[in-house]
């Protein structure tokens, strides 16, 4: 079939009755990474929800590679799911296949119907890890997104009525620090339009601000770049659990730190994961030790937080205490609030 290219006219908006929506104008000449820069191969218009997901992937993903090209550890490959604009699976590794399966495995529920964007070529055995994995046959996804396609890859994760859609683009493939989008943000509100830097911070743990306490293995320091590219790209407030490579569980857009905390857990414990030796990211301080102390309960080894709050020291010390290795950078600099 045909697929339709943009600019994109879309059936109607986040709702049925929110209509007519479509993609305007983007910066497809000037920016490589646009929405409208990628080439649709397969599936019905993407809807309004694909292309906000869209746009919230790119943010992840381009966070993800740039913390670990700061860091100096290799980009390698990544694989992303999301659902309604939060990543429910999210896998580093050294080739994408590993890849996509700790990103498919991190909550196998969640990512039915979900959308993958995957930093790399997708072919025939890429495309069938996609769909394998679960529990009831072949996976559904509603958008597959990556460097490029081969025919058969296409083939396969095609479905009926175009209800996947098939988008490719080649600047997936080359991701570094440069990556970021740094084109102002807008949101708009009723009456005026909010303006404000793009979101470009990345956590560089060399930042000699960073205040540290206990070891931190490589493979923890990888984590943690992980942990924090997703948090500081899911609504907050967000607490994010990584290990291994794999995102095990994310408690986003919770009205207290710890319920944010109690969500990531019990989302790792509800996909199947032992929450034991991993690490954490919260999107911004602890105002009480009763968070840090929900992640201590439950086994996490290692929590990044912000500091800043009247409490500090009190918060810090149970961290130390309790043996976990503690990172810290000021609120001021390093607060990863998004979405709101």
């Amino acid at each position: 079939m045909s697929a339709p290219q943009p600019p994109w006219e879309c059936a109607y908006g986040e709702n049925a009755w929110q209509a007519p929506a479509r993609l305007r104008h983007t910066a497809t000449g000037e920016d490589p990474l646009a929405v409208g820069a990628f080439t649709q191969l397969e599936g019905a218009a993407p809807s309004y929800n694909n292309l906000a997901e869209l746009d919230r992937q790119l943010q992840t993903v381009t966070h993800i590679a740039a913390a670990l090209d700061v860091a100096g550890v290799g980009v390698g490959a990544i694989a992303l799911g999301t659902k309604h604009g939060n990543a429910c699976g999210a896998g580093i590794g050294e080739d994408l296949i590993t890849a996509v399966q700790r990103m498919l495995t991190g909550d196998l529920r969640a990512i039915f119907g979900g959308c993958v964007m995957v930093c790399g070529a997708v072919d025939e055995s890429v495309a069938e890890a996609l769909l394998g994995h679960a529990s009831e046959g072949r996976r559904l996804l509603d958008t597959v997104a990556a460097a490029s396609f081969t025919p058969e890859a296409v083939d396969l994760l095609a479905r009926k009525q175009g209800k996947c859609r098939i988008l490719a683009n080649p600047a997936l493939a080359a991701l570094d620090r440069h990556s970021l989008d740094t084109s102002p943000r807008h949101r708009q509100v009723r009456g005026g339009v909010l303006e404000q830097p793009n979101y470009t911070y990345v956590l560089d743990l060399a930042d000699p601000q960073l205040v540290r306490h206990g070891e931190l293995s490589a493979d923890q320091h990888r984590d943690l770049l992980l942990a924090w590219a997703v948090g500081s790209t899911s609504n907050s407030n967000t607490v994010t659990l990584v290990r291994d490579g794999r995102l095990l569980g994310n408690g986003v857009g919770q009205q207290d730190r710890v319920g944010g905390c109690a969500l990531a857990i019990w989302r790792a414990r509800e996909a199947g994961h032992d929450v034991t030796g991993a690490v954490a990211f919260s999107d911004s301080f602890f105002p009480f030790p009763d968070a840090a102390e929900t992640l201590i309960a439950a086994g996490v080894a290692v929590i990044f937080s912000t500091n800043g709050s009247v409490r500090d020291e009190l918060v810090r010390q149970a961290m130390i205490d309790a043996g976990v290795t503690v990172l810290q950078l000021p609120d001021r600099v390093a607060r990863g609030f998004f979405g709101h």
